[in-house]
């Protein structure tokens, strides 16, 4: 079973008596949902996932249905989390339920826009939040010119990927020729941005209708310099500052992303903050999911006033050591104290 309906609000034979919310997508955050879920459930919703392949949709004249397993779905607010080989498929079902009056978080255009590093550094940039150059294209001959401009170390992402997938770094040409000659060879594109001058770690601020309500500090291992979770960082409680929170706030403004999480570079060079992206479909801690969980709540009722008037009751700016402030999967990974 790719879906997951095990809601009895919503398996009832009379339907769910209360509003549904739809997560579409599949089971890469079962962690999340093991959480967000029933809490969700306690704030008196319904709330069930679907996966792409199992939806249905009818196009009558009459109008536009949806089902699941032979269930008919009515969602109150539909949430977009699909990522790569589900995300254009995934789009396309969002952007439907969006034209059928559904309201959507994370619909197709934010999916989108946020997964492609191009296009995520474009919403950074129009927002004044990119504080360095970044090139993509496929001209190798202009790639080596501006690697040249920068006179420094540069890194290379692919343009849609998360966890640190693929990520490469150039210290010294002509010594690290190879990575630029396998670009060549495939005809890929790239993107380049300069390399940050970090203490080892970046941060991970994760924000709520916008508002930053939890941060994370995430470590390279000693001699490593990718810090991803997923790649085997490690990762310690952060305590938000004024300027993480500010950073933070307009760049989600700036991705439309109702729940992301933002990427964040100590700079050593130059003393300050720079944000490497918006994630728009972050795995995210147990801080975070119950702020998500009171949002949404809110949000099946009324998305556009949940927009306007929704605060997190508590933002962490306070150094709390907890390990409960982190899935029990992520234990081994939390960084000792100091």
């Amino acid at each position: 079973m790719l879906s997951r309906l095990d809601d009895p609000f919503f398996t009832a034979p009379e339907g769910p008596d209360r509003p549904l919310v739809v997560f579409l997508g599949d089971d890469i955050d079962d962690e999340d949902h093991d959480i967000l879920f029933p809490t969700l459930r306690e704030r008196g919703r319904a709330v069930i996932r679907v996966h792409p392949d199992e939806l249905v949709i009818r196009l009558d004249p009459d109008g536009t249905t949806f089902s699941v397993q032979e269930y008919p779905l009515k969602p109150d607010l539909v949430v977009g989390w699909v990522l790569d080989d589900l995300l254009m498929p995934g789009m396309a079902q969002l952007d439907v339920f969006a034209r059928a009056g559904v309201p959507v978080i994370n619909d197709a255009l934010t999916l989108f826009r946020a997964q492609n590093k191009l296009t995520d550094s474009s919403m950074l940039a129009a927002a004044g939040s990119l504080y360095y150059p970044v090139i993509s294209g496929k001209d190798i001959p202009e790639l080596r010119r501006w690697i040249e401009e920068i006179d420094g170390p540069v890194v290379l992402k692919p343009l849609v990927g998360y966890g640190g997938r693929g990520l490469q770094r150039i210290m010294d040409m002509p010594d690290d020729e190879a990575i630029i000659w396998a670009l060549e060879q495939h005809n890929e594109a790239y993107y380049a941005m300069p390399w940050i001058d970090n203490p080892g770690r970046d941060i991970r601020v994760y924000t709520v209708n916008h508002r930053a309500v939890f941060a994370m500090y995430r470590y390279a291992h000693e001699g490593k310099w990718i810090t991803n979770v997923l790649a085997g960082g490690l990762i310690a409680m952060c305590p938000l500052t004024d300027d993480l929170i500010d950073l933070a706030e307009r760049a989600s403004r700036g991705a439309v992303t109702l729940i992301g999480g933002i990427d964040i570079a100590e700079n050593r060079e130059t003393g300050g903050l720079v944000v490497y992206e918006v994630n728009s479909c972050p795995t995210c801690e147990p801080p975070v999911l119950d702020a998500v969980a009171d949002f949404l709540a809110a949000a099946a009722l009324d998305l556009d006033e949940a927009r306007e008037v929704w605060h997190p009751r508590h933002v962490y700016t306070e150094y709390d050591p907890s390990p409960d402030l982190f899935h029990p999967s992520k234990h081994d990974q939390l960084k000792p104290a100091d």
